[in-house]
């Protein structure tokens, strides 16, 4: 029994010392992490430009945390999208060796896909590596391996660049006029519904304000052109003074699609995000009369 006890012993402590060699393997370098594409940091970038062929240029600048696109049209811009962009500045990179202007169309850099401009930084993205899921991207004035995945916010839509969010980040809602019902703050800063609903209570009216405050479009567009049939008026507190953002209702169905007229931009939603946006009744409404939850 003590002989078969001591061999129980001695195979788990060769079984982990098996495990301990497979998992450090002594001797064995650990793989180099790489070193960054360029000497920027992702925080420090503040200008982006964007150069695709046959097409217009697009220029984005940061403002505090916000990017904005002043070329080919100003508008609000994707910060999700943006942070893509701006992480290209510190990618591992394993693999880089010095341009040589004859050879660069071996790589597609001759006539690059796009060319991304960090700050001043120019990174041109080329082809695909032959061996594995690899770009060429030419910076510095050498040849550098990439992540290809890299490359899917550089050769995005203009349309895909748009903020999703249909008021601006950290907006304070004043008033609500929208068909048959408005809503505005009293002195006291509790929400009144004109015509009034008694049933109503304070936090179902606070829900509301914030779906509208926190409304995210699937996609942006640039403005048709086409008639609104039903119009919205935002009152948000802008400095000291209040601001007026005025909206039109293009489609209920099968989408909801509101415009902006100050930035000539369209919003889609879902049809039952449009529903849960344009009705306010209490939560135990009839459910043919009650608004849908907004999905989150």
């Amino acid at each position: 029994m003590k002989n078969r006890w001591l061999l129980n012993i001695g195979l788990a402590l060769l079984v982990g010392a098996l495990v301990a060699l497979a998992i450090y393997r002594p001797g064995t370098k650990k793989p180099e992490p790489g070193t960054p594409l360029t000497n920027l940091t992702p925080d420090g970038v503040q200008r982006i430009r964007l150069q695709r062929p046959g097409q217009p240029e697009i220029d984005l600048e940061k403002t505090g945390d916000d990017w904005r696109m002043t070329a080919p049209r100003v508008a609000r811009a994707n910060g999700f999208r943006l942070a893509e962009l701006t992480r290209l500045a510190s990618f591992p990179v394993k693999v880089r060796f010095p341009a040589v202007a004859a050879e660069l169309s071996q790589y597609g850099l001759d006539h690059p896909l796009a060319t991304v401009f960090l700050n001043d930084a120019e990174i041109r993205f080329g082809g695909m590596h032959p061996l594995n899921n690899a770009l060429y991207a030419l910076h510095d004035n050498q040849v550098q391996l990439i992540p290809a995945g890299a490359l899917r916010t550089a050769i995005a839509p203009l349309t895909d660049l748009f903020s999703t969010s249909l008021l601006e980040d950290k907006t304070k809602i004043l008033a609500l006029q929208l068909p048959g019902f408005s809503l505005k703050q009293n002195d006291q800063g509790a929400w009144v519904r004109t015509p009034e609903i008694k049933q109503l209570g304070s936090d179902r009216i606070n829900q509301f304000v914030d779906e509208w405050r926190y409304a995210r479009a699937l996609s942006v567009a640039a403005y048709s052109g086409k008639a609104a049939a039903e119009q919205v008026v935002i009152t948000v507190a802008d400095g000291a003074k209040p601001r007026t953002i005025k909206l039109g209702v293009l489609t209920r169905k099968p989408e909801f699609v509101l415009v902006r007229y100050d930035e000539k931009l369209e919003y889609h939603f879902p049809a039952e995000i449009g529903t849960s946006l344009m009705q306010l009744q209490p939560d135990d409404a009839p459910p043919a009369n009650r608004a849908t939850p907004a999905a989150p």
